[in-house]
This record gives C-alpha cells, sequence and structure tokens, in this order.
C-alpha cells in the first residue's frame, strides 16, 4: 500500500466503465476476437485488438471509452501506430481526453518513446492550466524537471501567489493565474481525479484503485508481485484473469504485458472477450505487446 500514500500531483480522469458486450458482426471492430472464433490466428487477433483500440479512442464520443483506450494503449510505447494515436489525443478537444493522453505519453516515454517527451512539455505551455500541471507532474515522473517551476509555486501556495512570482515563470500557462492557489483549486474541481500512477504501477491498475479509494487489496497485490517475474507470480497472474472483480483482471492483464510465453498469451486472450470495455482495452493492448515481443525474441534466436 505504500504506493497508494505516496504525493504525487497530477490529474486525469478515469471511471469503472462498462459497455454492452460487443457481438460478431461484419461491421462491428469487435468481430475476429469474439469467443465464437477460437481458431484465429494471433496474427488476426493482433489485426482486431488494434482496430479496437484505434475506434476506442477515435471512434466514439465517449469520453469514459476514449480514456479507457488510451489507457490500453499506454503499455505499448515505442510502437508507432500507439505513439500516433496518443500524440493526436494529447491535441482533442476534450480537456479529459487531453490529460489522460498527457499521462499514458509519459507511461510510454518511460517504457520506449523518444518522442513524447518534447511533446509533453509543449504542454507546460498549454492555455488551460489544468494541463500545464498535468504536464509538469508527468514529466517530473519522467525525471525531467523542466516544468518544475508550476510545481513549485503550487507546493508553495500563496506564499508564491504575488504576480510578480508568475511573472517571471517560464511558463505561459502559469501567467494565467493570479496565485498558484488558484491552481491547485482548478486541479481538485475535476469530477472525476487520478493521482500519477507510481512506477511500477500501470495507469489501469493505479485508475482503479483510485475510483474505490484504493480498497482492492486484490488490485493492490497484483501490482507488487507484477515485478518480480518470477514462475510463481507469473502463475497468479495468470489466475487473476478470471477473478470476479473487474480491477483484478484489469490489473492482471496490465501486468502480464511484460511476461511472455503461451500460457500467458492464452490468458490474455480469454479477456479479448471480457464484459468490461476497460478491461478488453487493456487485454487488447498487452496482446499486442505479448505477440509483438515474442516475434523479437523468436528472430533474437535464429540468428
Amino acid at each position: 500500500m505504500r504506493y497508494l500514500c505516496t504525493p504525487f500531483v497530477l490529474l486525469a480522469l478515469f471511471s469503472t466503465l462498462s459497455l454492452p458486450t460487443l457481438h460478431a458482426q461484419a461491421a462491428n471492430p469487435d468481430a475476429g476476437i469474439v469467443g465464437d472464433a477460437p481458431d484465429l490466428s494471433p496474427a488476426a487477433l493482433v489485426n482486431a485488438a488494434w482496430t479496437r483500440l484505434e475506434n476506442g479512442v477515435t471512434g466514439t464520443k465517449n469520453t469514459d471509452t476514449r480514456i479507457a483506450a488510451i489507457s490500453g494503449l499506454s503499455l505499448l510505447g515505442g510502437q508507432a501506430r500507439a505513439e500516433r494515436l496518443v500524440g493526436n489525443a494529447m491535441h482533442d478537444p476534450d480537456i479529459d481526453v487531453r490529460l489522460a493522453a498527457i499521462v499514458a505519453a509519459g507511461e510510454m516515454a518511460r517504457n520506449g518513446s523518444r518522442e513524447f517527451p518534447t511533446e509533453i512539455r509543449n504542454q507546460l505551455n498549454d492555455a488551460d492550466p489544468k494541463v500545464a500541471f498535468t504536464a509538469a507532474s508527468t514529466l517530473w515522473k519522467l525525471n525531467d524537471p523542466s516544468g518544475e517551476d508550476i510545481l513549485l509555486a503550487v507546493a508553495q501556495g500563496e506564499r508564491s501567489g504575488d504576480y510578480n512570482f508568475w511573472k517571471g515563470s517560464k511558463h505561459n500557462a502559469s501567467r494565467t493565474l493570479h496565485s498558484p492557489s488558484a491552481l491547485a483549486k482548478i486541479a481538485a474541481q475535476q469530477s472525476m481525479v487520478i493521482l500519477v500512477p507510481p512506477v511500477g504501477m500501470g495507469m489501469g491498475a493505479y485508475g482503479y484503485l483510485k475510483s474505490t479509494g484504493g480498497t482492492s487489496p486484490q488490485v493492490t497485490a497484483i501490482t507488487q508481485i507484477a515485478k518480480e517475474h518470477t514462475d510463481p507470480s507469473k502463475k497468479a497472474l495468470i489466475e487473476a484473469t478470471k477473478t470476479k472483480d473487474a480491477g483484478g483482471r484489469l490489473a492482471a492483464a496490465e501486468a502480464l504485458a511484460t511476461y511472455t510465453g503461451m500460457d500467458t498469451r492464452d490468458a490474455l486472450r480469454a479477456l479479448l472477450t471480457d464484459g468490461k470495455d476497460n478491461v478488453r482495452f487493456t487485454a487488447s493492448a498487452a496482446y499486442i505487446h505479448n505477440v509483438g515481443t515474442a516475434a523479437t525474441t523468436g528472430a533474437k534466436k535464429k540468428k
């Protein structure tokens, strides 16, 4: 539980999502990854999973759905297709989608993306102070102090609230405020707030813990053992994909993205038809990562 006690500054939003189960139809982006097509190849499943993620971000106006898809994409740092989707979402008209994209970009930068730190720095000058605050916090997690002036000002509160301080700030967004406490107040007014997940915990698991007030011991345990990469931890994570708790299934899928093996792939494949769309999005991204890792490993062995 030490992660939940760590003070982080950032906002983005999450909620427990539930959409009707999608059925196999020709016009349905989920066609090809439903339970009645068990013999599809991994390549076909990967293509269908990409379609689901892309449609989740761009094919709906539902903010919760789009954020769930962006959260899944955060597992795919270093993959151009995922980076394009998240990069575009960082400029979306929907402020909450933009915030989620910044957090996802930070996760992707930590896991292989070289371009996103620059794009996140650009958000420090956004006209909306929530965006600047989110960008500063995300960069700080990446050990990038570019937004340090924003964080210091908010941390010091009214003591740094005179106009001269803000006038000397590096970032335009800061100058639009009368005091640092105003920025913090705007952050607190978000209807659903999630702090930046600590290193080692994915967006999906942390979002679920925030939505439940951090009251899921199973999710907390999953995020802890996921870092071990031992046979017992792998077995436990695979079993967790079958739990009745949607948060546990989501956290397990997120954790299994960094594991390999047919047993891992089979467990993720089963979640591609999960009844919760946030679980399906996470499982889709984790499956893509798993198959890609297996292909890369196989290529190296042939050499």
